[in-house]
């Protein structure tokens, strides 16, 4: 999975220089965008998961590649994950902030642009699990780096826009002292956002 997550990042890394020449040339435009998360995490041994409700905010730019047809729009941001779960009557939120870097290419259709591409993440906080069963606290207990795919929709109007997409991660967050405890488990994130892009 480490060398999963390291192609991932290689070929973001990759993509981002042989686009160098367009940028250099195109216009690009910049903007900020901001929305709520609606986060998952399926790990196998948590119990009674749902959403966890975020947020999210960051800077994106839009690089035309064939004129006013495709762009890629690379986008950095934070973003708070995690998952919610009760167990014994407990409820309890599993809260994991990381800071997002997105790859997409965008295709636009009028004012709609129809967005995919990778996605890595970067663990920025240190959350804890603790098992209610013998008190153990798990401290450390989720992987730094994540990667996945990114697929949605931008509703633009004007200098303002609505997206709405999904986030799903293909890395197991949980290393091997939480496995045993919460089993493996992948990050999933569902966004609203609204944004403005300056001209």
């Amino acid at each position: 999975m480490q060398i999963l997550k390291l192609k991932v990042i290689l070929i973001l890394g990759l993509g981002f220089i042989l686009l160098l020449p367009a940028i250099t040339s195109a216009q690009i435009k910049f903007g900020v965008r901001a929305g709520l998360n609606a986060s998952n995490i399926a790990f196998e041994n948590l119990p009674d998961r749902r959403e966890r409700f975020g947020f999210h905010a960051g800077l994106f730019a839009d690089v035309p590649v064939v004129s006013t047809f495709m762009s890629i729009q690379p986008e950095l941001s934070y973003s708070i994950k995690g998952t919610a779960f009760e167990y014994l009557g407990n409820k309890q939120d599993l809260k994991m902030d990381y800071v997002d870097f997105l790859l997409p290419v965008a295709f636009k259709l009028g004012p709609v642009d129809v967005q995919v591409g990778p996605f890595a993440s970067y663990l920025i906080s240190k959350p804890q699990y603790t098992t209610y069963n013998d008190n153990v606290l798990v401290v450390d207990a989720f992987n730094k780096i994540d990667a996945g795919l990114t697929a949605g929709f931008s509703f633009n109007f004007n200098k303002l826009l609505l997206g709405i997409r999904y986030n799903q991660g293909f890395a197991n967050v949980s290393k091997d002292n939480a496995k045993l405890l919460l089993g493996e488990g992948k990050n999933s994130v569902g966004q609203v956002s609204l944004g403005y892009r300056f001209q």
